[in-house]
């Protein structure tokens, strides 16, 4: 179901890659308006895309619109006080894709009964190539469950989640993860120059064995750790570089997921909403 009215909070890189994956499903720009402090930043988003730009400023709501909230967490609060009233028709969705804010917290600030779905999408949303977990309040509707699922599709692929709490889990997994694999390339790149390559050929080799690996996991029917054993040879250069990952990279993923979805839920509190 295609929204005939589509507000975006916020003009930044994941509006932007949202507005992109719209247009190119088929909305039309005039569908979609753009509210943000910056007119900078939306009216390039107008130029762009054909989108309407607006100021920051809330406005009366036509029955089954949608509001995608894309700006910073910290100012959802002040964000929901200035569009609590707009929200009155209950066929209005709000669709959230603040990082740590929870949906009980949305409701409370902005209307008890409003449809609510939280959405934790990642930045290869800005290529079409994105992964998102979303998650819908029981005052949502299959509607606009099938209408938040058709916008967060544009930029990738979605899963639904029936528990909110496991929605911290997944901005430390796939919201924060695109960093963790950019860290792992990078520590691959400054290695093989280590060991004699120039950086671009090492740039190159390390980007592409990521690129096809995970194409190549994404194709087969075996696991991670079926197609690991495929490519091990006993006693092989492999076996003898998976030594040295095992001994740490296991326990640091653990590390690394705990603290993202720590500060997740930290972000979730009101009183971190100030900078």
């Amino acid at each position: 179901m295609i929204p005939q009215n589509i507000v975006f909070i916020g003009a930044g890189n994941m509006a932007r890659a949202l507005i992109a994956g719209l247009r190119r499903q088929g909305v039309a720009g005039e569908q979609i308006q753009v509210h943000a402090p910056s007119s900078a930043h939306r009216d390039a988003l107008a130029e762009e895309f054909g989108v309407r730009s607006l100021a920051a400023t809330a406005q009366s709501l036509p029955a089954n619109s949608v509001v995608i909230y894309a700006a910073k967490p910290k100012q959802i609060s002040a964000v929901l006080a200035l569009w609590r009233q707009a929200f009155a028709d209950a066929g209005v969705l709000f669709l959230s894709v603040a990082a740590g804010i929870g949906s009980a917290r949305i409701a409370a600030e902005l209307n008890p009964g409003s449809a609510i779905v939280r959405g934790m999408p990642n930045t290869p949303a800005q290529v079409g190539a994105g992964a998102t977990a979303l998650y819908a309040r029981d005052s949502v509707s299959a509607a606009q469950r099938q209408t938040a699922g058709f916008i967060m599709s544009a930029v990738g692929q979605t899963y639904w989640l029936s528990d909110e709490s496991l929605m911290d889990t997944v901005t430390a997994l796939s919201g924060s993860g695109p960093a963790y694999v950019l860290l792992f390339l990078e520590a691959l790149e400054d290695a093989a120059v280590l060991q004699g390559l120039d950086r671009a050929t090492a740039r190159a080799l390390a980007l592409q064995t990521v690129l096809g690996t995970a194409q190549m996991a994404a194709a087969s029917t075996l696991s991670p750790t079926e197609l690991r054993h495929q490519v091990t040879s006993p006693g092989g250069t492999t076996a003898a570089g998976l030594a040295v990952w095992e001994g740490h990279l296991r326990s640091l993923a653990q590390r690394a997921l705990g603290a993202a979805a720590e500060r997740s839920r930290a972000l979730g509190s009101p009183e971190k909403d100030t900078p």
